[in-house]
């Protein structure tokens, strides 16, 4: 059965490796000033949520597939190289990011540095996807995660959780400023670049994350992904995060995704 996201959806394919392709629904040049994202592929619990209301209350979602999985394969030289695409918007981030997943390559700074440059125009594909004639103001990120943390004691998998962000404030952790533990669990928050979307997300309850405004200028903090490029260019950001099923391990946390994409249109809708 096909998702109602595709259903809803028109591809674009990218021009440079025919199988990584956008899957776009509504409109990157109406009036509403969001764009919402999805950068891994098996991450798409709330897709057809999203889907159905940028149907509903205008802007554009763009899911960037490819085979499925969270990394994307670039293909350079007749070689597959991986990168994660929530670290591609930054040329510190995508050679981190090849480097990290590719160990090989460090004997092949060519084939790096070809690998970079693909990987950069992929990232520009999807930012002027996103953005249409009139970039919007808001850059909405979908993602999932799953159950726990590793070392949390409670045979947790991941690096995602409302309390791990605690922990990492709590020992100096230079990315963040602020985090706030709500009613909800762990493993569903907002990561936010905006000081008054994180005091609404708190006063509603919300397990919600602030970034420090910092990373623009630190690269020590440049990791390459969307809520760092946000910063950097003057984006608001909002990451809209929930636990998944991982092999077989926790939840699909859909009802209280689709909530917090209700609430995150309600701030959008407050601005626009």
């Amino acid at each position: 059965m096909l998702s109602l996201a595709l259903v809803l959806s028109s591809a674009l394919t990218f021009p440079q490796q025919t199988n990584i392709y956008l899957d776009v629904v509504g409109d990157n040049n109406d009036d509403k000033d969001w764009a919402f994202f999805a950068p891994h592929e098996n991450e798409n619990v709330a897709n057809d949520y999203v889907a159905k209301k940028i149907v509903e209350k205008g802007g554009v979602f763009v899911v960037l597939r490819q085979h499925g999985d969270r990394l994307i394969i670039l293909e350079v030289e007749n070689q597959k190289i991986a990168i994660d695409p929530n670290r591609m918007f930054t040329k510190a981030g995508r050679i981190s990011s090849i480097a990290r997943l590719n160990p090989t390559l460090a004997k092949q700074p060519l084939l790096l540095t070809k690998a970079e440059q693909h990987a950069k125009q992929l990232s520009e594909f999807v930012l002027e996807t996103l953005s249409g004639k009139e970039p919007p103001n808001t850059f909405v990120a979908m993602h999932n995660n799953s159950n726990g943390y590793m070392g949390d004691g409670k045979k947790g998998i991941g690096n995602v959780s409302i309390e791990r962000y605690q922990t990492k404030l709590a020992s100096g952790a230079q990315y963040l400023i602020d985090v706030a533990s709500g009613a909800h669990d762990e493993d569903d928050l907002y990561f936010v670049t905006d000081k008054t979307d994180f005091s609404s997300m708190k006063t509603n309850g919300w397990n919600a994350v602030l970034q420090n405004p910092n990373v623009a200028h630190d690269p020590n903090e440049d990791d390459g992904s969307l809520s760092v490029y946000a910063e950097m260019k003057g984006y608001r950001y909002i990451n809209v995060e929930a636990e998944r099923v991982t092999d077989g391990f926790g939840e699909d946390h859909l009802a209280t995704q689709m909530k917090m994409v209700d609430f995150t249109f309600s701030l959008l809708e407050q601005t626009d």
